[in-house]
């Protein structure tokens, strides 16, 4: 490896040094999530800058992945997809340098993002210690509710507060972990328990997690239960199984935690006796937080309902 690659491949972003600064790069598309290309371009802008947040970093510009069959779809999709775009990147304070298209039956639409880390600093999924807490910035479910949109089993005003928290950068709540965290990585497509795994795995410790404590879309747990779930979740589940110890839980709370998740939140660790100075941070930046486990001695997950 390069002396000036920091961290490769296996973390959140990608870490390089030139020039005396540290920087973060990664990428990341989806396919449509929602009817909505607006939504779609901006929901999936949020979801790409999630990894530099979840590095603790801050990020500086972007380009553009775009899949899509002007044959087929009207122009017109394209351009509210990138004004969507536009206005979270703005948001971030983020700038579009360019991108490159491809002719794809299936839409699909990302970036690759380049982050600076401030001072050098930066968090991974590595350093959970037993002992620590782990937190979370916002619910899971969400990949269950739009499995249940694409089978019109609900609308997509009918799932607004769920949008409402795609749509929210993870920026605030990176202020939080650049302060706090001991490990740290965002909620994606692996699910909770997948993600939960890499910090366990990489921190060479055991995360332990209480259901009751998690968050969930009302929705999700009634849709899950009516087995309206997308692939994505049994997979998950089959990856982390056999590494994980789960008491009394049935099989769909198993499923919801392996949920596949599109832009969100934090999961991290932190020392337990900041506890209280974290709640007051996260209060004072307007975050919501959920504290649904912590870290011990071991290996891999343990999941339970206390």
């Amino acid at each position: 490896m390069d002396e000036r690659t920091l961290l490769g491949v296996g973390d959140d972003a990608g870490v390089y040094t030139y020039g005396g600064e540290v920087f973060v790069h990664t990428v990341d598309f989806i396919t449509p999530i929602l009817n909505d290309p607006y939504l779609w371009g901006a929901i999936s802008t949020t979801n790409s800058l999630s990894d530099v947040y979840a590095m603790g970093c801050k990020p500086l510009n972007a380009l553009a992945i775009v899949g899509f069959n002007n044959c087929d779809l009207d122009i017109g999709i394209l351009r509210e997809v990138m004004k969507g775009c536009a206005d979270k990147l703005k948001e971030a304070k983020t700038v579009l340098l360019g991108g490159h298209t491809v002719d794809d039956k299936e839409p699909k639409f990302g970036l690759a993002v380049m982050g600076v880390c401030e001072g050098g600093k930066y968090l991974t999924q590595e350093g959970a210690k037993p002992g620590d807490l782990l937190a979370l910035t916002k619910p899971i479910g969400v990949g269950i509710l739009t499995k249940a949109i694409k089978e019109g089993r609900l609308k997509e005003e009918d799932i607004r507060h769920a949008i409402d928290y795609m749509l929210m950068l993870n920026d605030k709540a990176s202020l939080l972990t650049r302060e706090f965290a001991s490990a740290c990585t965002d909620v994606t497509g692996f699910g909770l328990l997948g993600h939960a795994y890499n910090i366990a795995r990489r921190s060479k410790v055991r995360l332990y997690i209480d259901f009751s404590k998690v968050p969930i879309y009302e929705e999700s747990t009634r849709f899950v239960k009516e087995n309206v779930y997308p692939k994505g979740a049994m997979d998950n589940y089959n990856f982390v199984r056999d590494y994980l110890m789960v008491e009394g839980l049935e099989s769909w709370e198993l499923l919801v935690l392996s949920d596949p998740v599109t832009s969100g939140g934090l999961l991290f660790s932190f020392p337990r006796e900041r506890l209280q100075d974290l709640e007051k941070k996260a209060q004072e930046l307007g975050i919501k937080l959920w504290i649904i486990g912590g870290v011990e001695e071991g290996e891999g997950l343990r999941v339970y309902k206390g």
